[in-house]
């Protein structure tokens, strides 16, 4: 041994720090090695601490086990640091330059720290710092590190255990290439948090910035306060996908990129709090997975996105197909979502939401499909629009499609809500098979305003309403605006719309109410789908029908019409006895009798009973054998062809009257 490493055996025994001028020699690796074993007597439990020296050769501690921590201060070691099936107390590199670790299967008793401006550089293929199937009894935590791997991953953590938390923290840069990722926590198991945050960025031009695949976090995923992760590829920048969670993930103010797919990936995640991405959060992914992929996770508190830009050229803001979320969902204040992708920009097909779904204040955008596709959505809780939140979709399934889907309570639209589509085409609103357990209020921004007979509208937006079920109108429209909603605002006649307004307002005793609705659904079914009630005849009595009998849903119309024909005919027999066909007769004179002679004009009493008689299908006042109409005159037969018309007009209705009042009539939907 030299004299300084005996000064360096000298200082391990006492605890105490090795300050290296510039000038001293280098350390030999081998003496570190031995002094760990304890071939040079007892040593303090304060460790080997060593600062400022250049170690010489590869450090070889594969398959040690150190009686003491090793703490490296600005040191330079030249090769890779071998530690593999190590047992090691402690290991802190801080400072100093480092050419990598290989420790598959070490053991640390305490934590690993790589610290304060340390630097690790290299191309190995496999992995600059391995950890791969290693345990950390305490924390693995990087602060103030550059660690550069131009061949593979920076670190590889595969199948690791941290007994504590994993900390990334202060200017740290990981940089990797490969599709095996810069950062790789896949299958992990984090006893505590894992923790990114204060200016981190992890970069892979090749692949996955951080692969956290599978892994089980006992704590929190935090992404935060400066997080940068810039990854390349299909596995997403950051990928979390079928990882276990019991907490929280957070993302805030971070920025998430990756130009050839997702940004983060959470598919198939189980989460038991919160997932919150906002506070200046930035994601620009680029393809069909979706920028922020929470497809078939199960979530087990909140969802939250506020104050975040997500955009994807490609595909999809927030795939979140198929997710399980005990909680609510809420979009909020300052988020801005962009997307192209037929799925939706928010896809939320075949999802299950214990709580809310909740937009308010924020703009989602989609070139090529829905700004918010919820088809077949189960939300056990309510669905609010709300407050300047602008949903612009495109296609033909609209800006928010909520088809198949069952909300278990209201539906709430409220504030300056902007529905649009782009190109002006397809329905801004669709909820066909929507099944509300309560009220339907939609956005004041599709209301039209009664003026006089007409109705005035800011808008020419369409909605599909057919099959469309809730239990009551909510707060601030009324049958009205409704029955004008489904008449003007609808592509296309479909009866479900105007029976379920009916239903509404017959349980909430609005007899009257439901009639006026029912006439106005025959009414459209003859302007828009004609064809359903057969050929011009069959139309053409089918407005007659909506005239005398309201479709059969105003008898007292009928009546009121039966009783005006009845007068006509009275009013024919008097007329007729007033029009002379030849001299000393009349149109309607007196019958011969024993008693009179033929051709003395009848009483006045008489001529309207002759016009009741005959028009009179059924009843007869009796009138007729004493006083008729003369047929052999032109006269006489002219009142007679008009005493028929009048006779077909009562039998006429007289039906529709007994129809209506006995429903015998099946109306037509």
């Amino acid at each position: 041994m030299t004299e300084f490493e005996k000064r360096l055996v000298t200082a391990a025994q006492r605890g105490e720090l090795l300050v290296c001028p510039k000038s001293a020699p280098a350390v030999r690796a081998e003496l570190i090695r031995e002094l760990l074993l304890g071939r040079h007597g007892q040593l303090d439990p304060r460790g080997v601490q060593i600062e400022g020296a250049r170690i010489k050769g590869v450090l070889d501690l594969d398959n040690v086990t150190a009686s003491v921590g090793l703490y490296l201060y600005d040191c330079t070691i030249d090769e890779p640091i071998d530690a593999r099936d190590a047992h090691l107390r402690a290991l802190v590199l801080r400072g100093g330059r480092c050419a990598g670790l290989q420790a598959d299967g070490v053991h640390i008793d305490a934590d690993l720290f790589l610290q304060d401006g340390l630097q690790v550089e290299g191309d190995q293929k496999d992995g600059l710092i391995r950890l791969i199937g290693g345990r950390i009894d305490g924390d693995l935590s990087l602060g103030k590190v550059q660690i550069t791997n131009a061949a593979g991953p920076a670190i590889d953590a595969n199948r690791v255990r941290i007994g504590g938390s994993v900390f990334a923290r202060r200017r740290v840069r990981i940089t990797g290439h490969g599709r095996w990722g810069a950062f790789v926590l896949l299958s992990a198991h984090i006893d505590g948090d894992l923790q990114l945050d204060e200016d981190v960025t992890i970069t892979n031009l090749g692949g996955p910035a951080l692969d956290a695949g599978d892994i089980r976090v006992q704590g929190s995923v935090l992404l935060t306060d400066g997080f940068r992760a810039t990854g390349h590829g299909k596995e997403g920048a950051v990928s979390l996908e079928n990882a276990n969670v019991v907490l929280n993930v957070k993302a805030e103010k971070a920025e998430i990129t990756n130009n050839l797919g997702p940004c983060l990936d959470a598919t198939s995640a189980r989460i038991g709090g919160d997932v919150l991405v906002w506070k200046g959060v930035q994601i620009a992914g680029r393809g069909p997975t979706g920028a922020i992929v929470l497809a078939g996770g199960h979530l087990g508190g909140l969802v939250v996105l506020e104050d975040a830009v997500i955009t994807n050229e490609r595909g999809a803001a927030v795939n979140a197909n198929g997710v399980d979320i005990s909680g609510s969902l809420f979009l909020r204040t300052g988020t801005r979502l962009t997307a192209r992708h037929p799925g939706g920009a928010i896809d939320l097909i075949s999802g299950h939401l214990t709580g809310d779904l909740d937009i308010s204040d924020a703009v989602v955008t989609n070139a090529l499909g829905p700004a918010v596709s919820a088809d077949q959505v189960q939300i056990d809780g309510r669905l609010f629009l709300l407050g300047r939140t602008s949903l612009t979709g495109a296609g033909r399934f609209g800006a928010v499609s909520l088809h198949g889907a069952h909300i278990g309570g209201q539906f709430h639209g409220e504030g300056e809500v902007a529905l649009k589509m782009q190109g002006g085409r397809g329905p801004v609103l669709n909820l066909q098979e929507l099944v509300v357990g309560t009220s339907v209020t939609l956005p004041p921004t599709l209301m039209c305003r009664p003026r006089g007979r007409d109705w005035t509208c800011a808008h020419r937006n369409w909605v599909r309403l057919d099959g469309l079920s809730y239990a009551s109108l909510g707060e601030g429209w009324d049958w009205q605006q409704w029955l004008h909603l489904i008449r003007r605002h609808t592509p296309a006649y479909h009866a479900s719309a105007y029976q379920r307004l009916a239903a509404v307002e017959r349980a909430a005793g609005h007899d009257g109410t439901v009639r006026r609705i029912l006439m106005a659904q025959q009414t459209d079914l003859r302007r828009r789908n004609p064809q359903a009630l057969g050929g011009p005849l069959t139309q053409w009595f089918h407005w007659v029908w909506g005239v005398l009998a309201g479709y059969g849903y105003r008898a007292r119309r009928t009546a009121a019409a039966l009783l005006l024909v009845l007068v006509i005919a009275g009013f024919l027999g008097w007329w007729a006895g007033q029009v002379s066909t030849r001299p000393g007769h009349l149109a309607a004179e007196r019958v011969a009798s024993a008693t009179a002679a033929a051709g003395m004009p009848c009483s006045t009493v008489e001529l309207v009973g002759l016009g009741l008689d005959r028009g009179l299908p059924l009843a007869m006042t009796g009138m007729r054998t004493r006083c008729d109409l003369d047929s052999a005159a032109l006269a006489g037969q002219a009142f007679t062809a008009a005493i028929w018309l009048v006779q077909l007009a009562v039998w006429g209705l007289a039906t529709l009257a007994l129809a209506g009042y006995t429903n015998l009539v099946r109306k037509p939907g």
